[in-house]
This record gives C-alpha cells, structure tokens and sequence, in this order.
C-alpha cells in the first residue's frame, strides 16, 4: 500500500477543554507576531545537515520535535528547523537515537552525526555560512546494551521575527487528567475530519499556518497553496481511521506542548483512501494558554 506521510512543519496547537463536549477552542485566539523592519529582505533558513544509518531517530530544537524516522538502513539530508525558532538568541538542539522497530537495544551501527548551516530564504535559499563545529551522537558500546544514546548542542540565531506562541502555556504536567482531554480532543478534531467540515478545519489551524509563513519566509500565495493542499487531501476519499486505544501522550516544548502517539511514535489522525491504496497522517500537538483551561491550534 502506498503511504502518505504530511508532516507539519510547525508545531500546531490546540487548546484542550476541561468538559467532554468542548475539548477544543473552536474560536482560538490569535497569536503575537512581530515582524522587524527588515523581515522582507533578511530571511536566514537554519537546517541541518544529517547522516545517520541504523536507529530511529528524533530531533528536536528547544525541546520542540521537528523530525523523527526509523532508518534501517542509511541516509544523508538536510532538515529545516526554522519552524521550532519563534525568536532571536541561544537555541537549543537535541538528538535522541532509538532501537529501530522491533528492536530492544541500539544497533552497534547505529550512527548519527550532523552540522547545523545557514541559507537566504531571501536569495533562492543560496548557502551562507555553516555554523561552528560538527556534531555526533556518541558511539554505541554493544557491551552495554543501550537502549538510547542523546546528544545536546546550543547555538545562535538571528531571525527577522518574535512568535508568542506555547512560551507562556500552562505546564501540562500539571493539568490533572490530560490523558483524557487529549482523547477527547483528538476525537473532536476525528469528527471534524470525518465530516468533512473544512471551514472549521481551517479556523483551527490558522494560528498554525501563521507561524509557518512567518518562520518559513512563505508567500500568501505558497500560504494559500499549503492550505489548499491539506483541505484538498481530505476531500479527495480519504476516510478517518478509528484512534489507536492505546496512544500515548507525548510532552515536549519545556512541557509546554503536548499530543498522543502510537506506541511506535506516529500519528494517532490517520486517514484511508481504499480507492486509491493510500494512508494519509496528520501530526497534531497542543498546548493550553496561560489563563485558559481550553485547547488551541497554532
């Protein structure tokens, strides 16, 4: 079967309700941004450049998690990151390196190295610098028997913007019952999709949106495409498959954000278009702002 996997570039956030019957904001707020003057010609693109072989693997930069994937084999790329930076000054970058699936321990192949370089989104994305130093994870001890290995570097960045976005959130480790909201939550969105009611779907991930054009350098014509695209998809036969009742929440971003995983880490949204053979995923995560009880999507 083919498989199509979205994934989101920007972190989208939802408000979670403390009732069953609204577990999601339907009429989120909208979040601050703040352009500088000079957004429209200083546009820098921060990605790293990776090779890895051998684990799953996740990335994540201020505890954010930009990209994940089980790799039982080996393979070179590049990963932009600019979604994860909401503003100027020290970042955080973090790798964690898995057994890959159905594995207990790490392979004693398993690799991951990487350098973090700079391009002009103003420019065509042409490269302008590669930042200090090249990084790795550090090598596996069969002796031992990992199960994982992390590797932290920091380094600074100059975007054109300032995103309020989970910053200032509620800790979700605090909020009593969150295993259940999320539920709830997912299978609000769930029902949405199964629906078809775009326009809400639309409502709900216009914060999310924002932050991509903003931290992207996108067009309102590239913004319109990505929107496009993603109600489009839902449209075209794809049907809502049941959530997995064995998910599993997933706290990152400084405990600020939240969603629910499989046990293998994927997407609990998944969509079946039996006609044409494909699964489609949706990666959603969420986080409830400071003074509210609901969710919200950003």
């Amino acid at each position: 079967m083919k498989k199509i996997s979205i994934l989101l570039l920007s972190a989208i956030f939802l408000s979670l309700g403390c009732n069953a019957q609204n577990p999601i904001s339907l009429n989120p707020a909208p979040i601050k941004v703040e352009k500088k003057a000079d957004y429209a010609t200083v546009q820098p693109y921060y990605q790293i450049d990776f090779s890895a072989a051998l684990c799953m693997f996740e990335v994540r930069v201020n505890d954010v998690l930009v990209f994940t994937l089980d790799l039982p084999g080996q393979a070179s790329s590049t990963i932009p990151i600019n979604s994860a930076i909401l503003q100027s000054g020290k970042q955080q970058i973090s790798i964690k390196m898995l057994p890959m699936s159905g594995q207990k321990i790490l392979n004693p192949n398993a690799t991951f190295q990487y350098s973090i370089k700079v391009y002009d989104a103003a420019k065509n994305l042409d490269f302008k610098e590669q930042l200090p130093g090249e990084y790795a994870v550090e090598k596996v001890n069969p002796a031992k028997k990992q199960a994982s290995l992390s590797q932290t570097a920091t380094f600074n960045a100059e975007v054109p913007y300032n995103i309020s976005a989970y910053q200032t959130g509620t800790d979700l480790k605090s909020v009593a019952g969150l295993n259940d909201k999320l539920r709830q939550a997912y299978q609000k969105l769930s029902e949405l999709i199964a629906k078809g009611d775009l326009e809400q779907l639309k409502k709900l991930i216009a914060n999310r949106e924002q932050v991509a054009a903003v931290t992207m350098y996108l067009s309102k014509e590239e913004t319109d495409g990505r929107m496009k695209s993603m109600l489009g998809d839902l449209k075209s036969g794809f049907k809502m498959l049941p959530i997995p009742p064995n998910a599993q929440v997933k706290i990152f971003g400084n405990g600020k954000i939240a969603s629910m995983v499989t046990p293998q880490g994927g997407s609990v949204i998944k969509l079946r278009n039996e006609k044409a053979q494909e699964e489609m995923e949706l990666e959603f995560t969420f986080y409830i702002p400071q003074g509210k009880t609901e969710l919200e999507i950003i």
